[in-house]
């Protein structure tokens, strides 16, 4: 019987190529189909398992964050999985079913009226207070954040796909564009790496013109990214989600603005292969992204 590791598990995700792109091969990494439903387990099993290496990470401790949403789950998950409590401070709107998931791997949460910028205000606060009660992943400026893509996004696409033109990301915390694009850029030196940027509200990925957190690994090695896409929620969100439903995926909302953006990057281009990502699905967002589906998208309703 073939067995797997927990790295082999993280990396075997679908990947499945569009049908609705007839000038350029487009495939989507459904990282929705991955522990905890998103493509944040990766980065945080690697920001643990490396700090558990490294002795930095201790029995005794709790791992503190501040997160919006998928790494938050990763982390409740992952925490229990190496048996350190974990600890999460939220923006108090966060979606109830996520709070729900969070607790029931085990998480505390602390919710704070804000975004997730005031959360982590919060954080760095009890850390300066209580130096050693916390671990803190600090995945704004881990660089085991961006190694994790480094190590399991990139080579798995490699190994499936094999040269690709072009690959498509969100922003959020970089990790997945920066970790992802360096390994890529050093197999296929030729391929472009493109960056969406929402320039208003898509949970998940943020606007690198007004964020207060900026990541320290995303200064280092910005220049991996050739060129940022700009897409907007009312413009671009419904298009892109839709356009997945066509496909018979229901993804979450930086998808759609993902493949929304891949579009507006390919407008006029032909004969290109290449890959984006779909960091989660639409479970999680259900209530907002029901307004937003066209019934004739959906398989059966017609």
């Amino acid at each position: 019987m073939h067995s797997f590791s927990i790295e082999q598990l993280l990396q075997t995700v679908p990947i499945a190529k569009f049908k609705q792109f007839k000038d350029n091969n487009v495939y989507t990494m459904l990282e929705k189909f991955n522990l905890c439903g998103s493509i944040k387990v990766k980065p945080v099993y690697w920001m643990l398992k490396k700090a558990m290496e490294r002795e930095v990470l201790l029995k005794g401790q709790k791992i503190l964050e501040a997160s919006s949403g998928n790494t938050a789950i990763a982390l409740s998950y992952m925490g229990n999985i190496f048996g350190f409590p974990v600890v999460l401070i939220v923006p108090a709107e966060t979606g109830s079913c996520k709070k729900k998931l969070m607790r029931s791997y085990g998480a505390e949460l602390i919710e704070v009226d804000g975004i997730t910028d005031d959360c982590i205000d919060l954080r760095n606060d009890m850390v300066e207070r209580h130096p050693n009660k916390y671990f803190v992943p600090d995945q704004f400026n881990n660089e085991d954040n961006m190694d994790a893509h480094y190590h399991l996004t990139a080579p798995y696409i490699a190994e499936k796909i094999g040269k690709i033109d072009f690959f498509v990301a969100g922003l959020g915390t970089t990790g997945t564009i920066l970790g992802t694009g360096k390994y890529l850029k050093e197999h296929y030196p030729d391929v472009k790496i493109i960056g969406i940027n929402p320039l208003d509200r898509v949970e998940g990925i943020k606007n690198y013109n007004c964020v207060r957190n900026i990541g320290k690994f995303y200064e280092k090695y910005n220049y991996i990214i050739d060129e940022i896409i700009n897409v907007r929620f009312d413009e671009d969100v419904p298009k892109g989600i839709n356009d997945y439903l066509s496909e018979g995926y229901f993804t979450g909302i930086s998808s759609g603005a993902i493949l929304s953006g891949t579009k507006k990057y390919l407008s006029g281009k032909s004969g290109l292969s290449g890959v984006i990502v779909s960091p989660d699905g639409g479970d999680y967002y259900f209530s907002e992204i029901f307004p937003l589906l066209e019934p004739t998208m959906i398989k059966g309703c017609e």
